[in-house]
């Protein structure tokens, strides 16, 4: 996380939640009509995923302020990049992906609560752990991070998005970027700016919305029907930028066959040769029509 997006402008409103039948691009034109019906999806009963998850320092950062964490079960994922002087980053993160497995582990989940209400407790949690710590550490009152959510359930999976950190989904050879980078550029570009006014207006690259102590932001939530051999790309920005989208697709349509951990290693491994100047977190899971659940970690 670059130093400059330590500053967060309150400007833009909440999103509301989408759900994306078969597939669309989130955001993208039209999107507003899709159906909010609760999707039944075509995932059969019995299927699992396969994950792998690495996380590197790279090549200039002093520290490593990513985390990431991957249920054993294969039911959720999470990746948050922190920020914030005198370690916050790191442990705004940190504190971020303990409480967001809290809230996660107790779930029952023969009764999942709607996309809202879920995503809405996990960052509660988040805000409430970050505020709990500055009350006895106020010189790290500047500390934030990002946070992804990739929740499975029956038939569909819930994804949760704040800050620059990225979702792919590759389906059927094309790789869709589920979620947008949450800063002033791209919300201004979202609303019809010109990619030269938004780059013009003061604190541009500053993260819009994020998880802080200091007030609580509104995630983007979005449910997608789930579909065999679905495979799902969680990464900090460590990754996007260093490694555009177009070779994020070749290298993940490339490795689609060799297991979630080739996938994870290429990819951390493109972003350092390609600079490495941020710590790079990447995520990869695989659903599969079977009953065995294989989790990797690297």
């Amino acid at each position: 996380m670059v130093f400059q997006k330590r500053h967060v402008e309150p400007r833009f409103p909440p999103r509301h939640v989408l759900v994306l039948h078969g597939l669309c691009v989130p955001f993208c034109k039209g999107s507003s009509k899709l159906s909010r019906k609760r999707s039944h999806g075509k995932m059969p009963a019995n299927w699992s995923v396969s994950w792998a998850g690495a996380t590197d320092q790279g090549k200039v950062r002093s520290q490593n302020q990513d985390n990431y964490y991957g249920d054993p079960r294969g039911r959720f994922l999470i990746v948050a990049d922190g920020m914030g002087g005198h370690s916050g980053g790191e442990i705004a993160s940190q504190i971020t992906v303990d409480a967001v497995i809290g809230v996660l582990n107790e779930l029952d989940w023969d009764e999942v609560p709607e996309p809202e209400v879920l995503i809405n407790q996990c960052v509660t949690a988040a805000t409430d752990g970050l505020k709990d710590w500055v009350k006895t550490h106020p010189d790290q009152s500047d500390l934030g991070t990002t946070l992804l959510l990739w929740i499975r359930t029956q038939g569909r999976v819930i994804l949760a998005s704040l800050g620059d950190s990225r979702i792919y989904l590759l389906r059927e050879n094309r790789l869709f970027q589920i979620t947008f980078d949450q800063t002033i550029e791209s919300e201004l570009r979202r609303r019809g700016a010109t990619r030269e006014q938004a780059l013009k207006s003061p604190g541009s690259a500053y993260l819009s919305r994020c998880i802080l102590a200091s007030r609580t932001c509104e995630p983007d939530i979005i449910s997608i029907d789930s579909r065999d051999s679905d495979t799902w790309m969680l990464c900090s920005d460590g990754l996007t930028r260093e490694v555009d989208n177009e070779v994020i697709h070749e290298m993940m349509t490339r490795l689609f066959p060799r297991p979630p951990k080739d996938t994870v290693h290429a990819l951390v491994e493109r972003a350092l040769q390609n600079g490495g100047r941020d710590n790079v977190t990447v995520v990869v899971a695989k659903l599969q029509s079977t009953t065995q659940i294989n989790t990797e970690n690297l």
